[in-house]
């Protein structure tokens, strides 16, 4: 996992170096299908953000495992301070229109 940056957290009581993965346009492009259900459940966004996009290790560099299903608010809150939130990752996903296919330099209308 390629990682862009570090922070030192505390996740249950124990100390977590936490490690984000630099995203990509296709990152965000694989979580398009749990933004579009329609309702202000973001859940899934989460737990894939969670598991996908951070690394744990302990202060000894040791990887480890944390059990996103159980964290505490405020532990989940350290977490998504450390990654894009969905309103930020709607705007990447919003399709923009097609771009037209006639050139401004050059026209066939007098043809």
């Amino acid at each position: 996992m390629s990682q862009e940056n570090k922070s030192k957290i505390t996740i249950d009581g124990k100390p977590v170096e936490v490690s984000k993965r630099r995203l990509t346009f296709y990152h965000i492009q694989k979580v398009a299908p749990l933004m579009t259900h329609g309702s202000l459940d973001f859940s899934d966004y989460w737990r894939h953000a969670f598991s996908h996009w951070l690394s744990y290790t302990n202060p000894d560099g040791q990887s480890i495992e944390i059990d996103i299903e159980s964290l505490s608010p405020e532990d989940g809150n350290k977490l998504t301070s450390l990654l894009p939130d969905p309103s930020q990752v709607m705007d990447w996903l919003v399709f923009r229109p097609a771009k037209s296919d006639k050139s401004s330099s050059s026209s066939t209308g007098d043809l």
